[in-house]
């Protein structure tokens, strides 16, 4: 994106918190995860363990998370004040604070030009120019990228990317913030992230790596990785407050400052709404803060936490009927019953950063997060019936790494370059039903359900990952700039019963996990053709995907983790001020796919292969200084291209989720000082929603839809840089009756309806 000139409260929510069982590591001798272990400085890990052993305590004694911290909205304006005040303080006592922040893993490549693959970046100025509320607002401005909103509140969206449809709801996208990953291994799907626990306001950067092209992240980047990184250091106070349909009201506030010895950045997010559906009454409210210490003129210490609350009520999907039926299209079916979702997220972090020469850094880090997550959800379980189901996690996770980050000289030529250990040690503790009335066990609970529903299980999962990992990037010339990369990670995991289950089958396997090796080397290659206006990017990039988790936890399992291969090439055309041109055409083949051949004996096999794609082009024109316009645009063609033997008619099918076509067209003209326009035209192209089940039933699909949003901001000029914004914004302008996403239960076609014409009203303002 080219810059310019370039009451209601929000509820508490409780949560259980459980003893971990693997992963207690000690500095010195005993058990537990062994890569870095030596390496990670005692205290540093102390500090994370002692510190979340003390806060599970005290929140689990005071019953609830927020009531711990922040009680109710009403404190909002306390919090602004607080925040003026602060900011005002440390300016009579304090020059401007321009604090290096912490080395982030690999920070210098993820901002490097010199990166062969295709990489979007979003910086501090364009969350705020746009209003967002969630940072997945903007991922409509990436070519190929599609969020597939489900209208529950609390709940992560799908995301599709490079032609993989379950990114957020699913484990096709890696999602990292400050290097430290957002998915979850075993949570409500393999991979699953919700990014409602990151503020807007707090990031400073957000990158968009597309497809398994970077070696600092393993599980769950085979689409490509989102790394949100959050602000470090400076002296601000900000604030971003909106009100509008549905009785909506998003309210956040950061501020960074420094007192006495303490660098400290913190943020505050308020989301509240009645919902644009029945039964859609969603809030949540979130914390975070970051406090960085320098210990020496080489060494910085910093600890970081957050914190986070969410609960919603839920109004099911829709089915064709009622989908036709105008009148009635956003109402809630009748048989959905009391269906809705209760979170409580907390993290605390430690960095430690060394200097041990003036072009090599060490950055040691630590973390957990306890996490605790219910969703009860009513769906068709056969054609005509209708079930609820209640899903309940309890997520406690330990990490520690390390890394080197140099800028070197390689044979008289820059030579950039990370290497690093890390170790992930995750538990889940998961408890499903089924046939439930209104969130209670029925008979039919304890009997495996019926019509199509599941029985219950209760179990704990544990998987356990170590990595070892190397990039780096050498201008050798302006012709010839090389890049590399490869990762080993070695995952291992558990499933151990701990009460009365009823499942059976496939899907209810529950003991050890088989080890996995993955080993997936990068290679790229970047090249100025016409120096300031010609670049050109080759790369090949592989990432991988473990069985599921009805397939990882099978006894005797004897697969191996489907491989995905990347190449892409691109060009990069900017031929005077005014345009700026880049193409990508990319191609990602998968093998070794898992199947189950076999539901009698419970036998997998490497078997299948598939294919996605595409072209995406991102354009920008700003002939003036008045107007600017750009494009996302992006063709994807998706295809299965071996199958089981027991399944051959799925030769040739689509892969489900990946519309055909994407684009965003956006438009903004500034015709008088501090007065800015924008329209915003998005168009969906048809995509499957299901494969063919039989070699006489042919696939189903969802045709798509367009809209158009609109956003109007007065911007008045101020003394001293104090930005002041006032914004209207009108979505679905033209009020289309559309789904944002569509699925089938049961072989019944469902829908997600998405919001009509809603109007927000704001301010953004700097204290």
């Amino acid at each position: 994106m080219r810059r310019r000139g370039e009451g209601m409260t929000v509820f508490s929510t409780p949560v259980s918190f459980r003893r971990r069982r693997n992963g207690r590591s000690k500095c010195l001798g005993g058990q537990g995860p062994r890569v870095g272990a030596t390496i990670i400085p005692c205290a540093l890990t102390a500090l994370i363990r002692h510190s979340m052993i003390f806060l599970r305590f005290f929140i689990h004694s005071s019953g609830s998370v927020m009531a711990a911290c922040i009680a109710r909205f009403a404190t909002m304006p306390l919090l602004l004040a607080g925040l003026g005040a602060l900011n005002a303080a440390a300016s009579e006592s304090d020059p401007l604070v321009t604090l290096e922040s912490v080395v982030v893993k690999g920070q210098l490549l993820t901002t490097s030009p010199d990166q062969p693959y295709s990489v979007q970046q979003f910086s501090q100025e364009d969350f705020r120019e746009r209003q967002v509320s969630q940072p997945e607002q903007l991922f409509r401005e990436v070519p190929g990228m599609e969020v597939r909103s489900l209208g529950y509140g609390g709940v992560a969206n799908s995301m599709t990317l490079r032609g993989f449809s379950g990114g957020g709801h699913g484990g096709d996208i890696g999602f990292v913030l400050d290097g430290i990953p957002l998915n979850e291994a075993s949570s409500h799907a393999d991979g699953y992230a919700d990014l409602n626990v990151v503020i807007p306001l707090e990031l400073r950067a957000m990158t968009v790596f597309k497809g398994p092209v970077s070696a600092l992240y393993g599980n769950f980047n085979r689409a490509g990785v989102v790394a949100l990184e959050s602000r470090k250091g400076g002296q601000y106070a900000e604030t971003d407050l909106s009100f509008g349909s549905f009785r909506t009201l998003d309210a956040q506030a950061a501020a960074g400052s420094k007192i006495g010895g303490a660098t400290v950045n913190a943020a505050v997010q308020f989301y509240d709404s009645d919902g644009y559906r029945p039964q859609s009454r969603n809030n949540h409210g979130t914390v975070s803060g970051r406090a960085a210490f320098d210990l020496s003129g080489k060494t910085q210490f910093t600890v970081s936490t957050r914190l986070h609350t969410a609960r919603a009520d839920t109004a099911s999907v829709i089915t064709q009927a009622q989908y036709n039926d105008s009148a009635n299209f956003l109402a809630k079916d009748p048989h959905v019953q009391n269906d809705g979702t209760n979170k409580g997220y907390f993290s605390l972090r430690g960095d430690l950063s060394h200097s041990l020469s003036p072009d090599l850094k060490a950055l040691f880090f630590a973390y957990s997060t306890t996490q605790s997550f219910t969703r009860t959800f009513t769906r068709l379980t056969n054609a005509t019936t209708w079930q609820q189901r209640s899903e309940d996690y309890v997520r406690d996770v330990f990490g520690y790494g390390a890394n080197l980050n140099a800028e070197k000289q390689l044979l008289g030529k820059p030579f950039n370059w990370v290497a690093g250990i890390e170790a992930y040690d995750e538990s889940t503790r998961y408890k499903y039903a089924d046939a439930l009335n209104n969130g209670s066990f029925t008979a039919n609970t304890l009997t495996a359900g019926v019509n199509g529903g599941a029985g219950t299980l209760n179990r704990d999962l544990t998987i356990r990952s170590a990595s070892l990992l190397a990039q780096g990037e050498w201008v050798l010339d302006p012709l010839f700039r090389p890049s590399f990369g490869f990762r080993r990670d070695r995952i291992s995991g558990n499933c151990e019963q701990r009460g009365v289950e009823t499942r059976t089958g496939a899907s209810a396997q529950c003991g050890s996990m088989a080890a996995f090796t993955v080993d997936t080397p990068k290679l790229g290659l970047r090249s100025t053709l016409v120096p300031g206006t010609l670049e050109a990017r080759v790369s090949v990039a592989e990432g991988f995907s473990l069985p599921s988790d009805a397939a990882k936890f099978t006894a005797g399992l004897s697969v191996q983790p489907t491989k995905f291969r990347q190449t892409e090439v691109g060009l990069t055309l900017t031929p005077g001020t005014a345009w700026f041109v880049d193409l990508a055409h990319f191609k990602i083949d998968s093998r070794d796919e898992v199947a189950l051949i076999d539901s009698a004996t419970l036998t997998y096999a490497n078997i299948g292969k598939t294919r996605r794609d595409g072209v995406e082009a991102q354009i920008r024109y700003t002939p003036v200084e008045w107007f600017e316009a750009s494009a996302a645009l992006a063709r994807t063609h998706t295809e299965v291209i071996e199958s089981a033997p027991a399944t051959p008619y799925l030769v040739g099918a689509e892969i489900t989720g990946v519309p055909k076509t994407m684009a965003t067209l956006v438009a903004t003209v500034r015709p008088w000082q501090g007065y800015a326009f924008t329209a915003i035209g998005r168009s969906i192209g048809r995509y499957s929603v299901r494969q063919p089940t039989s070699a006489s039933s042919g696939a189903m699909y969802y045709d798509g839809y367009a809209t158009i949003d609109l956003m109007a901001s007065y911007e008045p000029t101020q003394a001293e840089g104090k930005r002041q914004r006032y914004y209207l914004k009108v979505a679905n302008l033209t009020d289309r009756r559309y789904a944002t996403s569509s699925g089938v239960s049961s072989g019944v076609q469902t829908y997600n309806p998405a919001p009509p014409r809603s109007v927000m009203v704001g301010a953004s303002l700097d204290f």
